[in-house]
């Protein structure tokens, strides 16, 4: 299983570091995770955080971020962190202070087009990280696969489905999402626009896992969910370290 959605750092009450994701990977059974920064280190510092989940060891893929008010500086940041193996881009429009669809986070976004990275945006927010502010970026760049991270929780769930059939390339993170939710994804748009995510320490694997599980979906679907969808996203090779 890869687990498209994890987090490190230190962030108010929320804290994990890549030993504690390690073990709780390992009782959960997920062979790979892809992890992004959170607190300072998603807000401020993201030297520091994209070394944090960079350099996390095999098992642990990371998303770098960087804010777009850094201007050429923050493409500079890219750019190293693509030399560290990052496998896509992380944005928290609402906690970095841009609206997704002004200017401002267009070299951004144009950069992860260029490295061929899919780009995960924090959903749920209105105005700053709406889910229809997300879709029109995604249409905006046809070529690049867009998550919808968190999948609008808690407030904007609702608009996924039309999101959805309005960008073809925008995809659900599941991580926050009840069963119902998934399933409505699922019967709407297929196993294929949906990531197994854990949210990692917001919520727990065993949670997510339980909703996916609950589901009762076939074979194909349920590893496209699980697996092979975030082994085609991120590009990791068929999930193997």
């Amino acid at each position: 299983m890869i687990d498209a959605h994890a987090m490190l750092g230190d962030e108010t009450y929320l804290r994990l570091d890549a030993d504690e994701l390690l073990r709780r990977m390992d009782a959960a059974g997920v062979d790979l995770a892809v992890a992004r920064p959170m607190g300072a280190g998603m807000v401020v510092d993201h030297r520091a955080g994209n070394d944090l989940v960079l350099k996390a060891g095999p098992r642990i893929r990371g998303l770098a971020t960087v804010n777009p008010w850094w201007g050429p500086k923050a493409l500079d940041e890219l750019a190293r962190c693509r030399d560290l193996g990052a496998v896509g881009l992380f944005l928290d429009p609402a906690r970095q202070g841009f609206f997704p669809t002004e200017p401002v986070a267009t070299p951004v976004l144009a950069r992860a087009a260029e490295y061929g990275w899919p780009v995960m945006m924090k959903t749920g927010a209105y105005v700053y990280a709406d889910i229809l502010a997300l879709a029109e970026v995604a249409r905006d760049f046809p070529g690049t696969t867009f998550v919808a991270g968190f999948g609008g929780f808690a407030d904007q769930w609702f608009e996924l489905p039309m999101a959805m059939r309005n960008a073809p390339n925008l995809m659900l993170d599941a991580s926050m999402m009840w069963g119902a939710g998934i399933q409505q994804i699922v019967d709407r748009h297929g196993a294929g626009r949906v990531l197994f995510g854990s949210a990692e320490p917001r919520n727990r694997y065993a949670v997510v896992l339980k909703a996916i599980e609950r589901r009762g979906l076939d074979e194909s679907s349920r590893r496209a969910v699980l697996h092979d969808n975030a082994a085609r996203v991120f590009k990791l090779e068929g999930g193997r370290p």
